[in-house]
């Protein structure tokens, strides 16, 4: 997918696939919509280390988005062509389940991404590449080199994040101390 965003839309099931997996960040996000596939799975976290996975299932609870990404990542690496992919969430975890479908070479009539459940995003500081996960506005101070960022909307489907750019608290310190002799 050759943009600085990521593709959201309204998600439908593709006729053309011929299995479909439905990644979901929590139970009360919506299903594509469309007539439900014969070949169908629904993968969604439930936020709790209670859970237990029932692989043989077509409804499968993950404890985690770091369990059902490990999970993702395994299963796509080893799925044949005609796998339609549906996720739905929040910005970061899209973001996310599409680095993976990226890492693995999913193109884009593969991978639905649904209209985010939210605004927080993930962004990266590319001064010191720190990551920050949940921010919602278009500034933030770095938590790695204290810069003031702004939240650029160029988005880096390599690094599954937004870039934050600004000023080093230190050159402007400099600068400032430059000009005040």
């Amino acid at each position: 997918m050759g943009t600085s965003e990521l593709p959201y839309r309204p998600l439908t099931f593709d006729p053309d696939g011929r299995r479909h997996l439905f990644v979901r960040e929590n139970a009360t996000l919506a299903f594509p919509e469309g007539e439900r596939p014969a070949v169908f799975e629904v993968w969604t976290i439930e936020h709790s280390s209670l859970v237990k996975a029932e692989p043989d299932t077509c409804d499968v609870r993950m404890r985690s988005a770091a369990d059902l990404l490990e999970r993702l990542a395994y299963r796509l690496a080893r799925e044949k062509v005609g796998l339609r992919l549906y996720a739905a969430g929040r910005p970061t975890f899209l973001a996310q389940v599409a680095k993976v479908a990226d890492d693995v070479g999913l193109c884009s009539g593969e991978i639905f991404l649904g209209e985010p459940a939210g605004s927080e995003r993930r962004v990266f500081c590319v001064h010191c590449d720190t990551l920050h996960d949940g921010v919602s506005g278009d500034t933030l101070v770095c938590q790695g080199c204290a810069t003031e960022l702004s939240v650029r909307n160029h988005y880096s489907r390599a690094l599954g994040a937004y870039m934050g750019a600004g000023e080093p608290a230190v050159v402007i310190e400099a600068m400032e101390a430059a000009t005040h002799g």
